[in-house]
């Protein structure tokens, strides 16, 4: 993915030389740098190289969206507060959809250096290893990650609960700061599953498809495949799905 290596680069270059003064608040605990926008910028051009009819949906609004058959889903810096803080988790996501559906995916984790990838149908590769998931798994081996919403509508109260149920029943919660590398993270097993609302399509539209292909299943809270519209994502190993799905449903859907 050499527009991604491209970005990754430029982020490291950047990542002492960002101050205070340059850091904007867009939302309660939204934060954003012209690292973002820059690197936003950088991704646009070297997309639009390669399919000049092509459309976009970006974070930054660096271009304008205008609806067309071909459109690029792009999160120029997933994990910007990791970014800022100088924790290394971040990613560059890109998508690629046609007709309305999600046919490429591409997540790079820029301060590890790897490039998570899958095509409809063609299987999920972490750089150029195959991605396969067991369904063997159970709830008690398993490790789960999530976030927390930054919206004020969501529920504590649930989505504690919920918390508490897999704090219980498995091997711990991790709270990563990034959906993008999350949902690879479940590609690979690294992370057995993944559920967060309150988000939106570039977050997780590149690596929905990503865990997908690797044999995750993935769905929104209600057990229907609307996750890209509805923004509310669960990923998860197909061993522990069905327990998995029945909580969210009861408690959060």
């Amino acid at each position: 993915m050499p527009i991604g290596r491209k970005v990754g680069d430029y982020m490291k270059n950047e990542i002492d030389k960002v101050l205070r003064s340059q850091v904007v608040e867009k939302e309660i605990n939204s934060l954003v740098s012209y690292v973002d926008k820059n690197s936003e910028e950088i991704i646009v051009e070297g997309l639009s190289k390669l399919i000049p009819e092509a459309g976009f949906i970006t974070e930054e609004k660096t271009i304008k969206t205008e609806e067309k058959e071909i459109m690029w889903i792009v999160d120029p810096l997933d994990g910007t507060t990791n970014y800022l803080f100088g924790i290394p988790h971040y990613s560059t996501s890109i998508a690629l959809k046609v007709n309305g559906e999600i046919v490429l995916g591409m997540v790079r984790d820029n301060a590890k250096g790897e490039d998570f990838h899958a095509i409809k149908g063609k299987g999920a590769y972490l750089d150029d290893k195959r991605l396969r998931l067991s369904n063997n798994l159970t709830l008690n081996q398993s490790i789960f990650a999530t976030g927390f919403p930054y919206s004020n509508d969501y529920q504590p109260e649930q989505f504690l609960k919920v918390m508490q149920h897999w704090l219980k029943l498995s091997r711990g919660v991790r709270r990563l700061g990034s959906a993008a590398l999350d949902l690879s993270y479940v590609a690979t097993g690294r992370v057995s599953c993944y559920y967060e609302s309150y988000l939106n399509i570039w977050d997780i539209a590149a690596g929905a498809l990503i865990a997908k292909e690797a044999g995750a299943i993935v769905s929104d809270f209600k057990e229907e495949q609307n996750h890209l519209k509805s923004c509310q994502i669960v990923a998860c190993n197909p061993g522990i799905y069905q327990e998995v799905i029945s909580i969210l449903k009861s408690n959060l859907s």
